[in-house]
């Protein structure tokens, strides 16, 4: 497996879990506020054996869990191989994907216990251009959705970065409403984009960080609402929280 890099201990990445966090190489979109654009270099890291990684993982006593990140892990042939020897070793595993490899995404979910996909935008050819900046078949990402949402004792979460300048509100309620008609049963989370060093100096001014009330606006149709999913917030002021405690929160006690 091509790894780009690994954290030994994160408590971001699983949400109530440290975990160990391993980066694989290569994406097949490329999106350009990528703050893990390094990974799409395919000379990036080392090859590691799958024992390799498994006796990284043995000897950190200090985490119940490994997140598997990227790139898109997806891409890696040997995925299902670590996904079967992590979890002889107990370890609770997360995948991360863009949703474009439904196949993949099937064969390992016997072996995982969470997925926490992506999804870049409205489900619209276009759309979906415009934010990767390259041709997604919009089906390919429908048809994970659904097979991990048939999956009970799968935690699954959907995460959509809100990137001004690219993005609209009406993207966001496009994808709640795409979520609320397919009965999606896990987490949605939208995301405040914020510049890093990954994303790189030439797209600084390319894209913006929404404020944290522009986010609250987009979000504050659905806090009386009753959905099958859970609605969450990540951003600089509030870091995780849930919808029903984001309108508690006056703007007095955040400053």
């Amino acid at each position: 497996m091509r790894v780009g890099g690994i954290i030994d201990i994160s408590t971001k990445d699983i949400p109530n879990k440290s975990s160990m966090v391993i980066f694989t190489v290569g994406c097949n979109l490329k999106c350009g506020f990528c703050h893990n654009k390094f990974l799409l270099n395919k000379e990036v890291g080392r090859n590691w054996e799958i024992d390799e990684l498994l006796e990284q993982i043995r000897s950190n006593m200090l985490v119940s869990g490994v997140s598997i990140s990227g790139g898109e892990p997806t891409l890696q042939k040997d995925l299902i191989d670590l996904c079967k020897e992590i979890k002889n070793l107990g370890k609770y595993i997360s995948v991360d994907t863009n949703g474009t490899n439904p196949d993949t995404i099937g064969r390992i979910l016997f072996y995982i216990d969470r997925v926490a996909l992506d999804l870049k935008g409205p489900l619209k050819k276009s759309k979906l251009r415009k934010i990767t900046e390259t041709d997604v078949n919009p089906d390919s990402i429908i048809e994970t959705i659904n097979i991990v949402n048939d999956q009970k004792r799968i935690d699954f979460e959907i995460r959509t970065t809100y990137v001004e300048k690219i993005m609209e509100q009406k993207d966001i309620h496009k994808i709640i409403s795409f979520l609320r008609k397919m009965d999606f049963k896990g987490n949605f989370v939208l995301q405040q984009y914020q510049y890093s060093e990954g994303v790189g100096e030439e797209n600084k001014d390319k894209f913006q960080k929404p404020e944290h009330i522009t986010l609250l606006n987009i979000l504050k149709p659905y806090k009386e609402l009753i959905l099958p999913f859970n609605i969450y917030l990540r951003d600089e002021i509030l870091g995780y929280s849930s919808i029903d405690k984001l309108f508690n929160v006056s703007l007095d006690d955040i400053i």
